[in-house]
């Protein structure tokens, strides 16, 4: 008996999901480096190699975006007016993208501070974001390809220094602030450009 793609597919998610909430807990309990994934697999009650068949890595276990997170993303942009300058729509689509979900923006950040975690998987996990802000921005400037690559690479420039200078003791909040501060800073000059266009 065949089940229904969308059940196969919740199964999948609830999978995942139970994936995602073991290594987190053990993480925030022991720290990345003395967790394995054979004790995430464990602690999700699936074999190891059904763990790899989700997640390539124990970083993309904690890094890697919800599946469901694209899906979030284009409701975000959705939401934007049309006349509404780029800079503020980028800046409320990535405040809501990133910002959204506390416990998981605190265990990032702990979790990449425990072990000096190498950049390239977080800016891997990022992947998907990127290029669907890319995509959006593209939209609203198809004749300046590179004031779109401008403004996206600006806005993941924005996002990495308010992370970088952010301290998870001083709450959620306070990374939003940040956020936006240096949204709005660099909005003061360089989108005065493309929001002219």
């Amino acid at each position: 008996m065949t089940h229904p793609t969308g059940l196969r597919a919740a199964k999948k998610l609830d999978t995942w999901r139970a994936l995602r909430a073991a290594a987190i807990e053990l993480v925030a309990a022991r720290g990345f480096d003395d967790v394995s994934v054979e004790e995430i697999a464990a602690a999700a009650r699936v074999s190891k190699s059904t763990l790899f068949n989700y997640f390539p890595s124990k970083e993309a276990l904690l890094l890697d975006p919800d599946p469901e997170d694209p899906d979030r993303w284009r409701a975000l942009a959705a939401a934007r007016p049309h006349d509404e300058p780029l800079w503020v729509s980028v800046r409320e689509i990535v405040v809501g993208a990133v910002c959204d979900d506390e416990s998981k923006l605190l265990t990032r950040k702990a979790m990449i501070e425990q072990c000096q975690a190498p950049l390239e998987p977080a800016l891997a996990a990022s992947e998907p974001f990127r290029r669907f802000l890319g995509e959006c921005v593209t939209r609203r400037l198809p004749d300046e390809p590179m004031l779109a690559a401008l403004v996206v690479n600006s806005t993941f420039a924005v996002a990495h220094t308010a992370y970088r200078a952010w301290r998870p003791d001083d709450g959620a909040a306070r990374f939003e602030e940040l956020l936006r501060r240096g949204f709005d800073t660099l909005g003061a000059g360089l989108m005065s450009v493309a929001d002219a266009r």
